[in-house]
């Protein structure tokens, strides 16, 4: 028993000299690391150098061997603003220190890198009284300390400090970390020639302050350390084993996620498909993979490559597409494939988007025919919609308002402000009139203008005597109302010649009323613009529409709605199957012309935008061309048809008419004359514009030109 413990406490003591020597032969060590030396591109790394050093004896082992104002110097090429690499992208570290801690408390250890300096003549001010480090204060310069804290300084930055175990000795490890580096380019890069001048505290020793006082002064050492180096390589995902859905995304957990804006629709109804990609570590290099194969195996839904587009929102890529449903049903959008690199385990991986349910109603627009590839690569220019089989596209809908409601608005408002002007002298020369008669003898005048041949003169006085004599209206009077109220005080042969000049009037006024009407029914007749039943059914034209599938087949349909248009029907519909007709028969020009005549009867809408986008493409020979400037700088006259803005210039013509009757001395008379005056220009310039343009498009669409 005894030689146990005996044995055990020789190896006890063996154990703490030999920890004693390891203590005694302890040395600084300085190494360079990095979190990742084996890089995709896109992927980050942190280059870091640690410095460890062996701990001080006895009770100073708590502090840090080192001095904050004689700090250690680190010469480190890479952290250069200057250093460049083909693969890797650096920034200047002094920018923004990645470490933890209280970066500029004076408790914290730090560098000098480098040839960074900074203006230090505030450096006097520093002191450590109530700090843990005994020597914080310490200056060797000179007696007062002012050596270092006048002028330009080594710019200090600090370091993350901890204890770490070496060798089983407790030292301090001090990690200086650059901010990330991102992987650019395949390659590598060697990072190395990094050398560290530390003045290391190896004692202590008393001595006396300026004033007499005991202090401790520590012993420094100057020790020259220099790293490894250290090779970063890059590469480039492996063209191996590359799936078709590769997005360009590298990722450890990629998440992607599609919508429709719609999950009932009608067949034929563009949707908006948006798919969300996130968690790259670089969202600028990831694309859109194809799907259409993907979607066109099941024939349910067609998927527009052309109308792709991109954004790069704060966390994620988003890709947008116009997608139409070709089958009416409960059908379910497939899911999508997204495939993506993963560093970690140097592999493709893929995931899918969950799969959508949608209603899809049997509507009225059926889409257009799949035209076959003959190599000229049309897919990508954008398509128009679809064919619209409303029966209402045969209907006639005339192109001006109703006749009598325009005269009504043109002609009312000046006549009223006539009237209100001449009314009033009118009624005065009336009145003098008047009196004069009645002072004069009434037959007596009467019996002169009958002797007249002017007519008008005739029945002038005939009223005049009857109003004067009798106190009734002299227009109303008919030729047996003469002889009732003349029959009492006149001779026959004066009432007889009265009469006689009244049924001759008579007779006269009926036939031109006849011929103002007979003139008004030519005109309304004349204005009417479609009076012919269409020669084929809109039904045929529409059928043949969606049974083409190439350019010969789509020429057949436009001729079949032609000659419905030449025949009598007139309305956006008509025109905007027209338009898809001719663009997918490979006449742009004739259906830009098509879409602006549905857009002068309906207005602008997602149908016709569609299509002039489309049809402006193909006179450009440019997919990403954009629609004319005009239609976004006077948007009002293409999104109002045509009977709205004739209608809103006779409004504001009336308008101004009635400003016009305003007080002289109202202030905004003059500014509301001017104002309305001017939108009646304005609309009457716009509806004169359309009056040429469907003359124009007459001759392209109707005579071929």
């Amino acid at each position: 028993m005894k030689l146990k413990i005996a044995s055990s406490v020789l190896l006890l003591a063996c154990l703490a000299a030999w920890n004693a020597r390891a203590a005694g032969e302890a040395k600084p060590v300085v190494e360079l690391t990095a979190t990742s030396t084996n890089l995709v591109v896109t992927e980050e790394t942190t280059v870091k150098v640690r410095l460890w050093l062996p701990p001080l004896k006895d009770e100073l082992a708590n502090i840090p061997p080192l001095m904050t104002q004689r700090p250690p110097h680190m010469v480190v090429p890479f952290w250069e603003p200057a250093w460049k690499s083909a693969s890797l992208s650096s920034v200047d570290p002094k920018i923004t220190p990645p470490v933890a801690g209280e970066a500029r408390s004076r408790d914290t250890p730090v560098f000098t890198l480098n040839e960074y300096v900074t203006d230090g003549i505030a450096s006097m001010m520093r002191s450590s009284f109530g700090r843990r480090d005994p020597f914080a204060s310490f200056f060797d310069d000179d007696d007062f300390g002012f050596g270092r804290s006048l002028g330009p300084r080594r710019a200090t930055f600090p370091f993350e400090s901890r204890r770490v175990e070496r060798n089983g000795v407790n030292g301090w490890e001090f990690t200086a970390s650059s901010i990330p580096y991102r992987a650019i380019a395949p390659g590598k890069t060697r990072l190395g020639g990094v050398s560290v001048k530390v003045p290391i505290i190896t004692g202590v020793r008393s001595s006396r302050d300026r004033f007499g006082r005991a202090a401790y002064v520590p012993t420094i050492q100057e020790t020259a350390l220099r790293t490894a180096d250290l090779t970063i390589e890059v590469v480039e995902p492996p063209s191996a084993g590359r799936p078709v859905a590769y997005c360009g995304a590298i990722s450890s957990n990629l998440v992607a996620i599609s919508s429709l804006n719609a999950s009932v629709c009608t067949a034929g109804d563009p949707l908006v498909l948006t798919l969300d990609v996130s968690g790259a570590t670089d969202l600028s290099a990831v694309h859109a993979p194809s799907f259409s194969d993907e979607l066109n195996q099941g024939g349910v839904f067609r998927l527009d490559e052309a109308s792709l587009r991109t954004e790069t929102l704060a966390a994620s890529r988003r890709f947008t597409w116009h997608v139409r449903a070709l089958k009416a049903g409960t059908v379910e959008f497939p899911s999508l494939p997204i495939s993506y690199y993963d560093p970690s385990g140097r592999a493709y991986r893929t995931c899918r988007t969950a799969s959508i349910p949608v209603q899809v109603k049997a509507g009225v627009q059926a889409a257009l025919g799949m035209m076959e590839d003959d190599g000229n690569d049309e897919e990508t220019f954008p398509l128009p919609d679809g064919i619209d089989l409303d029966a209402r596209g045969a209907a006639r809908e005339p192109l001006l308002p109703h006749l009598a409601v325009a005269l009504l608005l043109f002609i009312l408002p000046p006549l009223v402000f006539l009237v209100s002007r001449i009314a009033p002298p009118l009624w005065r020369h009336i009145s003098a009139s008047r009196a004069a008669s009645r002072r004069a003898s009434a037959y007596k005048v009467c019996r002169r203008a009958l002797a007249s041949r002017d007519e008008a003169k005739r029945m002038k006085a005939i009223r005049d005597f009857f109003e004067t004599r009798y106190g009734v209206n002299g227009a109303a009077i008919t030729a047996v109302d003469a002889r009732r109220l003349m029959s009492g005080d006149y001779s026959p042969e004066e009432v007889a010649a009265v009469a006689d000049a009244l049924a001759a009037a008579d007779r006269t006024n009926f036939s031109v009323r006849k011929t103002v009407v007979a003139l008004i029914a030519v005109c309304a007749a004349s204005c009417s613009l479609f009076a012919g039943s269409p020669e084929f059914t809109y039904r045929r034209a529409s059928s043949l529409a969606t049974r083409a599938a190439d350019e010969a087949g789509f020429r057949a349909a436009a001729q079949a709605y032609v000659a419905c248009a030449q025949d009598g029907a007139s309305n956006p519909t008509l025109f905007s199957n027209l338009g898809s007709c001719l663009l997918m028969g490979g006449n742009a020009r004739g259906a830009l012309a098509a879409f602006a005549c549905a857009e002068r009867r309906g207005g602008e809408t997602a149908t016709t935008c569609r299509g002039v986008r489309a049809a402006v493409a193909r006179l450009k020979n440019d997919p990403r061309a954009d629609p004319p400037l005009a239609r976004a700088m006077f948007a009002p006259h293409v999104r109002l048809p045509l009977d709205m803005r004739l209608l809103l210039a006779a409004v504001f013509w009336a308008i101004a008419w009635l400003a016009a009757l305003l007080p002289r001395g109202f202030g905004a008379r003059r500014t509301l004359m001017w104002l309305f005056a001017t939108a009646f220009l304005v609309c009457a310039t716009s509806c004169a514009i359309s009056f040429a343009g469907e003359h124009l498009a007459a001759e392209v669409i109707y005579a071929g030109r």
